[in-house]
């Protein structure tokens, strides 16, 4: 069974018990965008060049959702920076399909419902938990001072710009967690542009949410 980087955080994702999100899904989403564009880093498809993305291998690696993002690159005009690219496919249903991979790998479980027995959703229940605990051990390992690859590196970067690594290694102390993570990180461009997107989503929320409270104060002291 070969996990990708994304299929990885997916899993870190997942409480054990439940395989319920320990986050939520703006930083998950942009944590698989970004997870996606490492992998192909890692398999030597793209790289960083000049701050932004550039195709240097456009032969495809048999996966659907690496292939497609790889030809996306390859295809457009110019070289885009690293969080544009995790904020426009931020919403592309890579989510649920790697989800529903991973139930097809036996790892997971998708069961069907329906909300207010209308509209139908897919969650889903660890069937196997074997790769994540795997997975888990690995990483808190490398945060308690073990030798750590590429992958791993790069694993944590996302992790912790989705800011899962709190919740998902609540084992490791606190501070021993935060100095291993600024050491392995520092140069990990995927995690950073992950990072990105996400706080200027925040912001923008905030944003908006300032601009209506102040607009409703405005319009009653006006009526």
């Amino acid at each position: 069974m070969r996990l990708t980087l994304v299929d990885e955080l997916l899993l870190l994702t997942r409480r054990e018990q439940d395989a319920r999100s320990l986050i939520g899904a703006t930083e998950l989403d942009c944590g698989v965008a970004g997870a996606l564009l490492a992998e192909l880093a890692l398999a030597e498809r793209v790289q960083l060049v000049n701050g932004r993305i550039a195709v240097v291998d456009p032969s495809p690696l048999g996966d659907p959702d690496l292939d497609a993002l790889l030809e996306r690159i390859a295809a457009d005009r110019k070289p885009r920076k690293a969080e544009r690219w995790v904020s426009g496919m931020r919403r592309d249903g890579t989510r649920k399909r790697r989800l529903a991979r991973l139930a097809a790998m036996g790892v997971l479980e998708a069961r069907e419902h329906k909300a207010l027995g209308l509209f139908p959703y897919t969650d889903y229940t660890m069937r196997d938990p074997r790769p994540r605990q795997e997975l888990h051990a690995r990483l808190e390992a490398v945060l308690n001072g073990a030798p750590s690859d590429d992958r791993s590196s790069t694993l944590l970067a996302i992790a912790h710009a989705c800011r899962l690594d709190r919740k998902a290694f609540p084992e490791v102390d606190g501070r021993v967690r935060r100095r291993r993570v600024k050491e392995i990180t520092e140069d990990e461009w995927a995690g950073r542009a992950v990072a990105k997107v996400i706080a200027s989503i925040q912001a923008g929320v905030q944003a908006a949410t300032t601009a209506a409270v102040i607009g409703g104060s405005a319009g009653s002291s006006g009526s």
